[in-house]
């Protein structure tokens, strides 16, 4: 079932991928995400549905608050959820943030390149906004190899009030 208001969210087609809106395959996606180690650079891993919940309540609600938030992507060819590419901008940054994951059995095929580079051309040429950031721990190689292959730099580190992680800023 899809959102009343789903016709008001951008979808974004790629060559592999549709990002658009989450319904409820999205969140039982990124709850079985959550629970993985690999969920550690976002708070996991834990078992509480109600996190995977709040966490994309929040990325739907931003764009009704901001005019941008998350986009949940899945295969053109199946339907099958694939990850969760966000303009991420809760009020404690002082800019959106590019936030990116990729489900397990999805890694590796290209797949976050292509949903992120789509992601980043609409915050650029849609939105207006500019170049963009992501803060990744200095830990999280997987995340700082998409963001060099995305071409972004290391700008500086960046205190997020618990721990220190990098500010990766991605090209104009």
């Amino acid at each position: 079932m899809t959102s009343l208001f789903s016709a008001q969210f951008p979808t974004l087609t790629t060559e592999h991928l549709v990002l658009g809106p989450a319904d409820m395959a999205d969140v039982d996606a990124f709850g079985a995400f959550c629970k993985t180690d690999r969920s550690v650079w976002f708070g996991g891993p834990t078992d509480d549905p109600r996190d995977a919940w709040d966490s994309c309540a929040q990325g739907m609600g931003q764009w009704l608050i901001r005019g941008y938030g998350a986009f949940f992507a899945r295969l053109r060819s199946d339907d099958a959820p694939v990850g969760r590419f966000a303009l991420r901008h809760p009020i404690d940054l002082q800019e959106p943030e590019l936030s990116y994951v990729v489900y397990d059995s999805y890694e590796g095929r290209g797949f976050a390149t292509e949903a992120a580079l789509a992601v980043r051309e609409f915050a650029r040429d849609t939105l207006g906004l500019p170049p963009l950031m992501s803060l990744i721990a200095r830990a999280n190689t997987r995340s700082i190899a998409l963001a060099e292959r995305l071409g972004c730099t290391n700008e500086r580190v960046f205190e997020t009030g618990e721990n220190a992680v990098d500010l990766w800023r991605h090209p104009a």
